[in-house]
Formats: structure tokens, sequence, C-alpha cells
């Protein structure tokens, strides 16, 4: 059977996943970024949204004065007001949002993770072979199981929610002003909570799926680990080789010395070499 064939029953070795690392290959998670990017600029929209109202309610009291003072000098005013609030909720939430990507995929990818290898041009991804068996893969069949549960479940969710607050939003016609506020932040704390949980409970369970599947496509065959090793350890019959030569040196080591010498060299600074030569024994004359 060719290796092309050959089953990957075989977990991936570090030095495979190691170097998959530095291709860009990791488990990650989308829908956990996504749930802590909905998480993390809910609160920190909650936290901005006592002062962008009352700067929306100085926005509006402003442009009552165009009909007291003349429109030129009110103008600038109100352009330079409104361009406040805007920066003043946009930049901290596109603050939020980038550092919650970052620190989510650090913590989903165990580390940091940079490589222009996904985004360099691949022959195999125009290839029609390729992507038909990218259509049936595992992967593919359980990313739309996973979406279809996660439409299904927020589905339930918001009919519960809805359900109940059905007759609050009834009744809030009947009522003053302070009455529709209370009711529309009554039917909003739920949907946003619900939409958390659920977007959080399937990036946990995503998390885990990810990392099974990642594991699963590197999985090796014998003849993938067979020939890792010796990329890794060289060829064992080299290997072998080398040993015995090793410990042939070390037997020959301890015949060696001085007292072994046939002939020996120096001068009167001390230093003294000595040479060895037996006919039969050592087939060229050797330092001991």
């Amino acid at each position: 059977m060719g290796e092309s064939s050959e089953e990957k029953s075989q977990p991936a070795t570090d030095k495979k996943l190691r170097d998959a690392r530095k291709k860009g290959q990791v488990a990650k998670s989308q829908d956990l970024v996504s749930g802590m990017v909905i998480l993390l600029c809910t609160l920190c929209i909650s936290v901005l949204l006592p002062k962008a109202r009352a700067q929306v309610e100085a926005l509006i009291d402003l442009t009552a004065l165009i009909y007291i003072e003349p429109f030129a000098e009110v103008w600038p005013r109100l352009l330079d007001h409104a361009e406040q609030i805007v920066i003043g909720i946009t930049l901290p939430v596109v603050a939020v949002t980038v550092g919650a990507v970052i620190l989510t995929n650090i913590v989903t990818m165990r580390g940091v993770v940079f490589s222009v290898e996904p985004i360099q041009p691949d022959i195999k991804r125009i290839n029609p072979g390729e992507g038909f068996k990218r259509i049936f893969a595992m992967r593919n069949l359980i990313e739309f199981l996973k979406g279809l549960v996660k439409v299904v479940l927020l589905g339930l969710a918001f009919y519960v929610v809805g359900r109940q607050a059905l007759q609050a939003l009834m009744e809030s016609s009947r009522c003053g002003e302070g009455c529709i506020e209370s009711t529309f932040y009554l039917v909003l704390k739920p949907l946003v909570f619900t939409v958390l949980a659920a977007f959080l409970l399937v990036g946990a369970v995503d998390v885990l799926m990810q990392r099974w599947l990642f594991g699963r496509e590197m999985k090796m065959s014998h003849s993938e680990q067979k020939r890792e090793r010796k990329d890794v350890d060289g060829d064992p019959m080299i290997k072998r080789e080398r040993q015995r030569q090793r410990r042939e040196m070390q037997a020959l080591a301890t015949k060696l010395g001085l007292g072994r010498a046939s002939l020996l060299i120096g001068d009167s600074g001390g230093w003294v070499v000595g040479v060895r030569y037996v006919r039969g024994e050592t087939p060229v004359p050797i330092v001991v």
C-alpha cells in the first residue's frame, strides 16, 4: 500500500506541531473570539452609556439654539460637539474590540503566532480536486452543524425572551416616557444576556472541537514518523556504524599510553610524544 493511502493513526509529534505552528497552522476558535468581543464591547458601552446619553441630550439642546442664535455661530459648535460624541464612543469600542481579538487569540492559540505563509499563493487552493475534497471534509461538516445549532438555540432563546416581554411591550403604549424607557431596558437586557451566554457557550465548546479537529488533521502515518526520525536522528545504519566506531575508539583508548609506545620523541622542554607501531596489530603508526 502506498504512503499516500496509508492510514494516519498516530498522533502528531512535537516536531510536526512546531513546524505547523511556524506556518501559522494552529487550532483557533472564531466563535469564542466573537463571544468575547460582544461581551467586552457590551461592558464598554454600558460604562460609556451615562456619559454618552448626557452628551446626546446636550447636543439636542444645542440644536435648539439654531432658532435663537445665528446659524453661522451655532453650526460649528454643533459639529464639534457631535464629533466629540462620535470619537468618545467609537475609539473605546474599537480599542476594546482589537484588544479582545488579540488577547482571546493568544489564549486560545497558546501564545503569539505570526506567519505570512497562510496568505501566500498556493496552487492547491485553486485545484478543483482539492476544493471538492474540502467541501465534504469533516471540518466543514462540523462547521455547518455548529452554525445550524447556533441559529436554532438563538432562535429559541429570542422566542422565549420575546414572549415573556410581549406583555410589557403592549402595556408600554399606555405609559409615559419613563415607562417606555424602562420597558426598553426590560426587553433589551435579557436579549443581550441570552446572546452573550449563547456565544460564550458555543465558543467554549468550539475551542475543544477545534483542538480535536486540528489534532485529527495533524495525525501521522507510521511511514511519516519513521521518515521524521530519520531526518532528526539520521539514518539508523549510519548511526549504528558511528556507535561501533565510538566503541572501538573507547576500547583502543584503554590499550594506549606511554608505556605501550614503540618510540618516544621529545625535547629538553619537557614534552614527549609516544608512537606505537606493531606489525599485524596497528595498520599505521599511532600516537599513544
